[in-house]
């Protein structure tokens, strides 16, 4: 191998050894730039994702001060009624108890309009029906009688009646009339359960109209009857 050869060798050797530092210096610097670009990704949708956390929790905000002002305002406006109506007496705990069955009801989203109604209802000046009465068959523990629901104002209103109800051992297929009584009303998708002795007396008001039940001793054995009008305003 002469001079020239050598020196091609070297110089060929050197080449390969900058060229190869160069691919790693590259890869290096490629490998920096991708982890670079996902970390500053991953920051950006961080931030991105906080953003939207903080606006839903500052909408969310403002919707329930905006709720709390409107709770206020119809507290006031239900308290003005009560005033008006009368009923908020000085020596009972009627008015406190009606004040806070007003706040429970206007934090449940009872509507404004539907609790003024209810309150218009109490007065004096409303139309009422005269009343009617149909008999309703009273079930036992040991009877149950073939019509023992009554069904009134076009299907809008249903009783039923079960007697001896704290009297399980009592194999008598007829209530004592002397003993509570448990009335279930279902109406506007409610229902209601009452317990008592009779009579039983029950308003319900749906908006500018309200019946009146009575439930009361029957002459017709193993039943009651029911009294019942309708009033509006």
């Amino acid at each position: 191998m002469d001079f020239y050869q050598a020196q091609n060798k070297y110089r060929q050797k050197q080449f390969r050894f900058i060229l190869n530092s160069l691919l790693k210096l590259f890869i290096i610097v490629l490998a920096v730039l991708v982890g670079w670009r996902f970390g500053n990704s991953d920051k950006t949708i961080l931030i991105q994702e906080n953003e939207k956390t903080i606006n839903k929790f500052d909408a969310k905000k403002r919707f329930l001060e905006r709720q709390l002002i409107d709770t206020r305002l119809k507290l006031k406006e239900a308290n003005l009624a009560l005033d008006i109506q009368n009923i908020k007496g000085k020596k009972s705990n009627f008015g406190r108890d009606s004040k806070n069955i007003l706040a429970l009801n206007l934090a449940n989203g009872v509507p404004e309009n539907i609790i003024i109604d209810n309150l218009r209802l109490l007065s004096a000046k409303k139309t009422c029906d005269s009343f009617n009465s149909k008999e309703l068959s009273v079930i036992t523990e040991s009877f149950i009688p073939p019509q023992n629901k009554l069904i009134l104002l076009s299907g809008g209103l249903k009783i039923k009646a079960e007697g001896n109800i704290n009297d399980k051992t009592n194999n008598h297929p007829y209530f004592d009339q002397l003993k509570p009584l448990r009335i279930t009303l279902k109406y506007l998708g409610n229902n209601e359960v009452i317990e008592g002795i009779l009579p039983i007396k029950k308003t319900i008001s749906a908006g500018k109209f309200s019946v009146l039940i009575e439930v009361i001793n029957s002459k017709v054995r193993g039943a009651v009857l029911v009294r019942y009008k309708t009033c509006k305003i």
